[in-house]
């Protein structure tokens, strides 16, 4: 009896720590992916963050709070060849999808929190040409979004557009001599 208890308890484990709920910066809350990532900056606020996303071509509608700032995204690309992946190595979604949202941003404490949620996008996912947003859990993620999609838990996909969030997102000084 006790053998047949280990064995179920061992078979159970295995099933549990198969399904992937995060990937990178990438992780499922409330049954919807969400990207998120902290940075380390020395004297970051929140207004040289709203200054910084200001001059960005798809933020819009930047408001800044005490904690630090929200804002839109619209339309942001994923530059494959800048991280190095070839045109045929690349799957379509990533080299034709604009990915939308919303943006929270914390400050604390010379650091900062990025929160993209409600991520949607457009393009073509090669079966299927999307031209109206869509949610991207629902091309992610399985079982009615409790788990990450394998196909999407890959460094061509998943792994790619890590990297362009993390570039566009990323806080970099604004160089205010001329």
């Amino acid at each position: 009896m006790k053998k047949l208890l280990l064995f179920l308890a061992l078979i159970t484990s295995s099933v549990v720590h198969g399904q992937v709920t995060s990937y990178l910066k990438f992780k499922l809350v409330d049954q919807e992916i969400i990207y998120q990532s902290v940075f380390m900056q020395d004297s970051v606020t929140a207004t040289a963050l709203e200054a910084f996303y200001k001059t960005k071509s798809y933020a819009s509608n930047v408001v800044t709070s005490a904690e630090g700032l929200q804002f839109d995204v619209t339309d942001l690309t994923v530059d494959f060849k800048k991280f190095q992946f070839t045109q045929v190595g690349t799957p379509s979604i990533m080299q034709t999808g604009k990915f939308s949202g919303v943006i929270t941003v914390g400050v604390k404490d010379g650091r900062y929190r990025i929160t993209f949620k409600s991520i949607q996008v457009t393009g073509d996912v090669g079966y299927k040409k999307i031209t109206e947003k869509e949610s991207l859990t629902t091309y992610a993620t399985k079982n009615s979004a409790t788990i990450l999609s394998p196909d999407w838990c890959r460094p061509n996909m998943l792994g790619l557009l890590d990297q362009a969030f993390t570039d566009k997102l990323q806080y970099k000084k604004i160089k205010d001599d001329w």
